[in-house]
C-alpha cells in the first residue's frame, strides 16, 4: 500500500478490512493514494455487504448511482431483479422442504425460472441506474442468485 504508484487498485472484501493498517491509517485511503498520479485511474471496491449503515461497501453503494441488473422473464418478457423473496420450492404436507426443486418465480406472471433459464436471462439483462442524479460514482449490486 505504500511502495509505488498504480493506475488500478482493487479492494476485494473491503467490508472485512480493518479500520487501520497498523500505524499507517485506513488501508482504503492508503491504496487510493497510490493512484493519484494517474488521470485515468480506476478504484474498485468489491465486497459482501456487512451490517447496513455500518459497513464500508454499503456506505459506498449509498453514495453511488446504485445500478442493479434487471433480467427478462422467459415467459412474459417482464424485467425484474433476481431476489431471494421470489425463490420457491416444493414442500411436503408434513413441512419437509425440497431445496433441490428451487426456482425463481417471476414477480409479474409467476412463471418459474430454473438454473437452465439463467444463462439466457443474464445475456438479455441490463444494468439499470437507480440514482441517475449521481454522476461519476458507479455502484453495482448483485447477489448470488445471478451466478450462472
Amino acid at each position: 500500500l505504500a511502495l509505488r504508484p498504480v493506475r488500478i487498485v482493487l479492494f476485494d472484501e473491503v467490508s472485512r478490512f480493518p479500520a487501520s493498517a497498523g500505524t499507517e491509517g485506513d488501508p482504503v485511503l492508503l491504496g487510493e493514494k497510490r493512484t493519484t498520479t494517474f488521470y485515468n485511474r480506476k478504484k474498485i471496491r468489491a465486497s459482501t455487504p456487512g451490517i447496513e449503515g455500518v459497513c464500508r461497501i454499503d456506505a459506498e453503494f449509498q453514495k453511488s448511482d446504485q445500478r442493479r441488473y434487471w433480467v427478462p422473464c422467459p415467459e412474459c418478457g417482464g424485467r425484474h431483479l433476481l431476489e431471494w423473496k421470489n425463490v420457491v420450492w416444493e414442500t411436503d404436507e408434513d413441512g419437509t422442504h425440497h431445496p433441490e426443486t428451487a426456482a425463481h418465480a417471476c414477480p409479474m406472471c409467476g412463471a418459474l425460472q430454473t438454473d437452465a433459464d439463467l444463462p439466457g436471462m443474464l445475456a438479455a439483462g441490463e444494468w439499470v441506474v437507480g440514482k441517475p442524479e449521481v454522476e461519476g460514482h458507479a455502484g453495482f449490486h448483485l447477489n448470488e442468485l445471478y451466478t450462472p
